[in-house]
């Protein structure tokens, strides 16, 4: 059962770094095919009571890139020694940074943006703090043991 449950894990880790070097790497920005519709629900929302300051692209895009980078955050922390959760976060600015370099340099269609840095690393922070709650919680928890007959 282990060994399945670590199998598992192992492929979604695989396709999540799969899916983000995707992603980072497309020649065009990734949210071109979708841009007009999504303008259309902001434009929706503004029109049905949402305060234009809440809500409009670059905030929808710089959430977008902060849900995209949790998982970085829990997956590194994850191999590593408790005390050194905050490892990740550095991690995920460091490849942040050069993923934007990459992006400046070899893909004239992107748009390189220090704001998508600090985007990823709060995200990979998020997903970071998020693990370490969660092992905090499973380890002040009291262990049941089973009942004797």
């Amino acid at each position: 059962m282990k060994h399945s449950r670590h199998r598992v894990t192992l492929v979604l880790v695989v396709l999540y770094f799969v899916a983000l070097a995707a992603i980072v790497f497309w020649p065009s920005p990734v949210d071109r095919p979708i841009d007009g519709a999504l303008m259309q629900v902001i434009g929706w929302l503004h029109g049905h009571g949402l305060p234009q300051w809440f809500i409009g692209y670059r905030k929808v895009e710089f959430a977008a890139n902060i849900l995209m980078f949790v998982p970085f955050g829990v997956i590194i922390a994850a191999r590593l020694q408790r005390k050194f959760w905050w490892v990740a976060v550095a991690a995920a600015a460091v490849l942040s940074g050069l993923i934007e370099l990459a992006q400046a340099v070899f893909l004239p269609a992107r748009v390189p943006a220090w704001s998508d840095i600090v985007a990823n690393t709060s995200g990979a922070l998020v997903g970071a703090v998020l693990l370490v709650i969660l092992r905090a919680a499973a380890t002040s928890r009291p262990r049941r043991t089973p009942a004797r007959p």
